[in-house]
């Protein structure tokens, strides 16, 4: 079927065109609203600013095609694969996009809102700067996506994997990543505050002037993790691992760190005003002009730590 059948039909109230192929179409700012394309081909095919509202893209191919500025609002492509997309501000608010393939696509400025992505493959996308604001990305693979900058307020990606991840200056404010794979991520200048991290896993990932306040890393993974000039006030750390993380200048104020290990960790000019630090290990830390005003140490074993100025 070429692009001018298809154009016919549909402009005579044929809907249906499901397996249909369709590679390197063009249907550039065509409006197909409410097409059935179910499992159709559009390889390379060309669907930028075309308004596709209400389709049933499931199970098409979409590889490499160029859908940039097109909107896919509330559209479904379950299991749809678009890999090397161009999907460069386009519209995907409310998509449903359950285990579709996103493998190394360009969604630079897109508006995911609220968009169903769980278990869905992003490894390798570039999606810096899209609003992924309340979207479902759990258990969703994002290894080594780029989401500089990206509003990921709200955003469930719990157990999602992404290792190598760039989320530098990304909105993550009370979002959901339990149990998430975050190791060696760049999350330097990111905004997590009220994130809820329990047991994710962020070793060797940089924090650097992250916004942690309130944010939950109870039994989360931080050793080597790079938290320097980080604010942790009012966090949650309890049994969490931070052995040899970088939290100089750090401010840790309120911050409850029972049961954390803190062995190695470098807490140089670290704020610690009113932390809880019951059963919390320091082997071979470094304390060196910590602020750790109101601070109870009398249960703390401080063998081996670096502390030339121990307040008593």
């Amino acid at each position: 079927m070429d692009t001018e059948e298809l154009l016919q039909r549909y402009a005579t109230g044929e809907r249906d065109f499901h397996t249909a192929d369709l590679s390197g179409a063009h249907l550039h700012q065509v409006d197909l609203s409410g097409v059935a394309l179910k499992k159709a081909i559009l390889f390379e095919a060309d669907l930028s600013e075309a308004n596709l509202v209400g389709a049933d893209l499931n199970g098409v191919i979409l590889r490499r095609a160029n859908l940039r500025g097109a909107n896919l609002s509330g559209v479904h492509l379950v299991g749809t694969e678009l890999s090397e997309a161009l999907l460069l501000s386009a519209d995907l608010s409310g998509a449903m996009l359950w285990r579709a393939v996103l493998q190394n696509a360009n969604l630079t400025e897109a508006n995911l809102s609220r968009a169903r992505l769980h278990e869905a493959n992003l490894r390798g996308a570039i999606l810096s700067r899209a609003n992924l604001s309340g979207a479902n990305l759990s258990d969703a693979s994002l290894s080594q996506t780029d989401l500089m900058e990206a509003n990921l307020s709200r955003a469930n990606l719990s157990s999602a994997r992404l290792p190598m991840a760039n989320l530098r200056g990304a909105n993550l404010e009370r979002s959901e990543l339990i149990k998430a794979n975050l190791v060696g991520a760049d999350l330097s200048w990111a905004n997590l505050e009220g994130a809820n991290l329990t047991g994710s896993n962020l070793s060797g990932a940089n924090l650097t002037e992250a916004n942690l306040t309130g944010a939950n890393l109870s039994w989360a993974n931080l050793s080597d993790a790079k938290l320097a000039l980080a604010i942790l006030r009012g966090a949650y750390l309890e049994r969490s691992e931070l052995i040899k993380a970088n939290l100089v200048e750090a401010d840790l104020s309120w911050a409850n760190l029972d049961g954390a290990n803190l062995s190695g960790a470098n807490l140089s000019r670290a704020i610690l005003a009113q932390v809880t630090l019951g059963s919390v290990v320091l082997r071979g830390a470094v304390l060196v002009d910590t602020k750790l005003s109101q601070v109870n140490l009398d249960q703390v074993d401080l063998n081996w730590v670096t502390m030339p100025h121990l307040p008593r």
